[in-house]
This record gives structure tokens, sequence and C-alpha cells, in this order.
């Protein structure tokens, strides 16, 4: 099987093109600003500008796109997440292809008001970033020529992630800084491990057909947050005080059922922890 990743050159779109370069996929990487030095091809291109011919794929696996921690203009989150859409979606009707993989975000909700969100949970004022993504899902939802997932994930964790919360609360141990926390003892699952992403990418394109068009992705394990800082804390040896503020926002849980249905497997967020910690010593 032919596979396009977009965003091949960047934290989350490597590891996935990697994984599927091991296990067998003939796939081709777009990175945007440098070639990068991996086992599979690459081709270097705007992404927002009409696409160069590289011949058919089987499928897409979409993970390019603006991060909110990089950017705040909405002129760009709309050339390089809607922008970009749409000349995806030209590409794959050009080119007969049929299904495609989509890098999503739970910021399409927006205010987060009720302590379970799922795939059909109210969209509420989203952001810049959020609405973007969402307007990014619809075109893709709407062109029947193509069978997609848009996966809405979390920040995702693994080597390299940055502009996350474990990784900056990891940071913020090690510096010995105080570190402040909301609802210590909310049970959440709000984590995805780059790893297990990668592998489900995989899944779903061995799947003869998809039952859902949005999924989100979380841990199927729950851990309070209390626990997590305590183990960072014990890990990092730190002396930073942990200071319990309420008022910064309403805690939230992933319904991560449709993963669960479709054969996502994740790593608990405690292992995240560990795992996070020792790669990044």
């Amino acid at each position: 099987m032919r596979v396009l990743v977009t965003g091949a050159g960047g934290f989350a779109g490597c590891r996935t093109a990697e994984q599927l370069h091991l296990c067998g996929f003939d796939v081709v990487g777009t990175v945007h600003s440098s070639r990068i030095e991996v086992s599979f091809e690459t081709v270097q291109m705007d992404l927002a500008e009409p696409w160069e011919e590289m011949g058919r794929f089987d499928a897409i696996v979409h993970t390019a796109g603006s991060l909110p921690y990089r950017e705040k203009d909405f002129r760009i989150y709309m050339r390089n997440n809607v922008d970009v859409m749409r000349c995806l979606i030209d590409y794959a009707r050009q080119h007969d292809v049929h299904r495609v993989v989509y890098f999503s975000t739970i910021g399409v909700y927006g205010e987060f008001r009720d302590e379970d969100i799922d795939e059909n949970s109210d969209r509420i004022n989203p952001e810049a970033y959020g609405l973007t993504k969402y307007a990014a899902e619809c075109l893709l939802r709407e062109e029947s020529s193509i069978e997609s997932v848009s996966l809405r994930m979390p920040g995702i964790i693994g080597v390299g992630s940055r502009g996350v919360w474990l990784p900056n609360t990891i940071e913020k141990f090690r510096r010995n800084e105080p570190v402040r926390i909301y609802s210590p003892d909310f049970a959440t699952r709000n984590f995805v491990w780059n790893d297990d992403l990668a592998n489900f990418v995989v899944h779903l394109l061995r799947m003869e057909s998809w039952k859902y068009d949005a999924v989100c992705l979380a841990s199927h394990e729950k851990t309070t947050v209390r626990e997590l800082v305590y183990e960072i804390k014990r890990l990092t040896e730190s002396t930073s005080e942990i200071i319990v503020d309420n008022g910064l926002r309403t805690p939230f849980c992933l319904d991560d059922s449709r993963a669960l249905e479709m054969g996502y497997e994740s790593i608990s967020p405690m292992e995240m922890v560990r795992r996070f910690w020792e790669v990044s010593k």
C-alpha cells in the first residue's frame, strides 16, 4: 500500500511515517522547510499551494498543520489548516485517493463545560486553532469520494514533544519551580502516547472499512493528576511546591469508547510519565 504522510518532518508525522515504513507500507512524506534523514522517501513542498505531481496513493495520513503553542495568527491557521485541506482534497479527487486519516484536536470543542467529552459533545467558543481544525474536518467529511477518520487528540506525548502539559510540567519540576494543578483528584485519561498513535494509524490503514468519521483518542486507563505530579516529583527528586488552584479550569475526561471499538491500544498515563522521563533525562 502506498501512503502519503503530510508533515513527515514533524514530531507526530515523522513517528507515524517511520512506523508505516517499518510495517511494510510504501511511504512518501512531505516536509515543509528542509530535507530530513529518514528511511522513507520525502518531498519538500508548501502544502497550501497546489500540490506537485507525486502519483497515486492508496491513502493519505494528514498530520501537517499549525500548532497552537507556535502560532496565534488566525490567517496562518486558515492557511495551514483549512487551505491545506482544500489542496489535499483536490489532489485526492484528481488521483483517486479514497482514504484519509486526519490528525485533528480536542481544541475543536472550545470550552469544556462537561466532565465527559465524546465525539458528539457541544463545541463552545473554540479558539482560532480549534475552529480551523474543525473547518478542515468538515471539508473532509463532506467530500463524498473520500472515506475519512478525524482523530481528535489532546497534546501528543513522546520523544521530542513540546508545548503540552507533561513535558512542560516535568521541566518545571526539574527547575524546582512551583507547579500549579487543578482538580487533583479528578481521574482523567486525556493523554496520547506518540507510539500508540503511530500503531493505530497502521491498524486503521489495514482495516477494510471505518465505522466512524471522528474518534477521540485517549489512554484507556484513568489516573488522577495528583498521582501523576507526585510521581514526576519523585522521579525528578524535585523540591518544587505543588499548588492546588481549582480556579484554573473545569476538569474533563475524554470518552475513548469509539477508539476502543476501532482497535486503539494505549499505555497508561503513569507509564507515559515514566517513559517520557527515561528518554528526557
